[in-house]
């Protein structure tokens, strides 16, 4: 069995030319067809395997117990699996089936373009997307219209770096290195696994850069410590809340980001209005598309919308993940054993569609379970089934279904804010069992309510600094109740107030300062 080792990756800009860059579109252009090759065919025997007798047989055997990662399964359980595996080498449907096919694919004009490490990775990749379909995490497959990517399997063949230097293809591509990066210093002085060859469209234009696989953990900056607390975790579809054993936080995920939509909207509508004035065959009387096969033609015009509509989500998805990387930061600077509950963020992508778009919580989850890791912790997820941590009070033990707009606990004598009160449930949870140790939890309540406490202070506090800027606060945050139950901004709760004792000629802002209202 193929031993695994830590790895990480470290990513370097390559000084191209022209000419270089005519040699790597080709060679890009067929590792797209090659993909796309071996995708049509591994749907094709898909298809064929789904309609066989023997397929549908295996789907009606019983599953068995679940059994975790590196244990035994039962009989059940592994004689369904043995059925699959006939089913699947009848049709040829694994990999390496797929990857014979890439070959016979190769031996053409790609193979002046491609090695042979690089095809098969490219009918691995292919390959995957398939199975996703078939054990039902994916509805579809998508064709590309080009790739972003191509790797090698070592770094003896295809791809191969050394002295700073990439070869491929006959070209020698000197890599970018700034010698103060402590980050790229460190990594170059670990064994390299293999390497990616990235292309990446900046303004319109493409660059490219290679990504290192190496082997090892990566490099620990000095200005970001790791904490050894336990943390929990509360993730909403737009915030974020975490309670560790000395500080408690709640907060809204890239809050910096203040999105255009009227602005991208128009932007839109120009791209609509562009492909339809050049493809008016392709559209019905009454504005539709028309079904079937049809042929897109893109015009000067279409094509400039679309490398700046492109430029503006590369924009927003590059400082999205900045921000992500430094929530990541201070919540690893509270411990590394963080829990949270198991989320179906596809769920969230239906709901919360716009909202998703522009905060990424899976991503930020993601990232922080790989730092954790990284740090010899874990991020371990809950089920919600087990739990249910936003309906469960600790200290009686019922459970009771509270509303998306009820935003605070109150039972037992507490009043916390929802969020927040999840996420210290979360860090009290047994990690072995999935249940909830109201013995810990009650030994550690004392402690941590002024905590909770103080974060909610400094929420307030904080928003109600921004709202003159400008900047909205989630109603989820539970900042302020009106009469009727419903949140209010705290700004606009202080003008009304302010509006009573204004005098002739006084500003609004002068009338909170003289009455001496208090700001939230």
């Amino acid at each position: 069995m193929r031993t695994t080792t830590p790895s990480f990756i470290v990513t370097l800009p390559l000084k191209t030319t022209s000419s270089d860059e005519v040699v790597l579109d080709k060679m890009f252009s067929a590792g797209k067809n090659l993909y796309n090759a071996c995708l049509g065919e591994a749907q094709r025997r898909y298809y064929l395997m789904n309609q066989s007798k023997e397929y549908q047989a295996a789907c009606k055997m019983p599953k068995g117990k679940p059994h975790k990662k590196g244990e035994k399964r039962d009989p059940e359980a592994e004689s369904r699996a043995a059925a699959f595996r006939e089913v699947n080498n009848r049709f040829e449907f694994n990999e390496y089936s797929i990857s014979e096919y890439a070959t016979g694919i190769r031996d053409s004009w790609i193979k002046d373009h491609l090695y042979s490490h690089m095809g098969q990775t490219l009918s691995k990749r292919a390959f995957k997307a398939v199975q996703k379909k078939a054990f039902g995490i994916a509805k579809r497959v998508r064709f590309k219209n080009h790739i972003r990517s191509i790797e090698c399997k070592n770094n003896l063949n295809g791809l191969i770096f050394r002295d700073n230097i990439l070869s491929v293809s006959g070209l020698k591509l000197e890599a970018i290195i700034d010698p103060e990066n402590e980050y790229q210093e460190y990594g170059l002085t670990h064994r390299i696994k293999y390497c990616r060859l990235v292309r990446k469209n900046i303004n319109g234009k493409p660059r490219y850069y290679v990504q290192l696989i190496l082997e090892g953990t990566p490099h620990q900056n000095s200005d970001h410590p790791v904490g050894t607390e336990e943390v929990g975790l509360d993730v909403g579809p737009s915030t974020i809340a975490y309670v560790g054993d000395s500080r408690a936080e709640l907060k809204q995920f890239c809050e910096e980001i203040v999105p255009d939509w009227k602005a991208t909207r128009r932007l839109q509508r120009k791209m609509d209005r562009s492909r339809r004035a050049t493809n008016p065959e392709n559209y019905s009387e009454n504005g539709t598309v028309k079904t079937g096969s049809k042929v897109w033609r893109k015009s000067k015009r279409y094509r400039e919308l679309q490398q700046q509509y492109a430029e503006t989500n590369r924009k927003l998805a590059d400082h999205r993940k900045s921000l992500h990387g430094k929530l990541a930061n201070d919540i690893l600077s509270i411990g590394n054993k963080i829990q949270t509950e198991k989320i179906s963020y596809r769920g969230w992508q239906k709901m919360y569609g716009r909202s998703v778009t522009v905060r990424a919580p899976s991503m930020i989850v993601s990232l922080i379970q790989r730092k954790a890791e990284n740090a010899h912790g874990y991020l371990h997820e809950i089920p919600t089934q087990t739990t249910a941590l936003s309906q469960t009070c600790h200290m009686c033990g019922t459970k009771v279904k509270k509303p998306m707009k009820q935003r605070w606990h109150k039972c037992c004598d507490i009043e916390m804010q929802r969020d927040l009160y999840s996420a210290f449930l979360a860090k009290c949870v047994d990690k072995q069992t999935d249940t909830l140790d109201i013995a810990k939890t009650n030994a550690l309540w004392p402690g941590a309510e002024p905590l909770l406490s103080d974060a909610m202070s400094r929420v307030e506090l904080r928003h109600s600094q921004s709202a003159t800027c400008g900047n909205p606060v989630p109603a989820s945050f539970g900042l302020r109740r009106s009469q009727s139950g419903s949140y209010q901004e705290p700004e606009k709760t202080v003008a009304k107030v302010a509006d009573g004792v204004t005098q002739p000629g006084e500003s609004c802002e002068e009338a909170i300062v003289t009455a001496g209202i208090p700001r939230l």
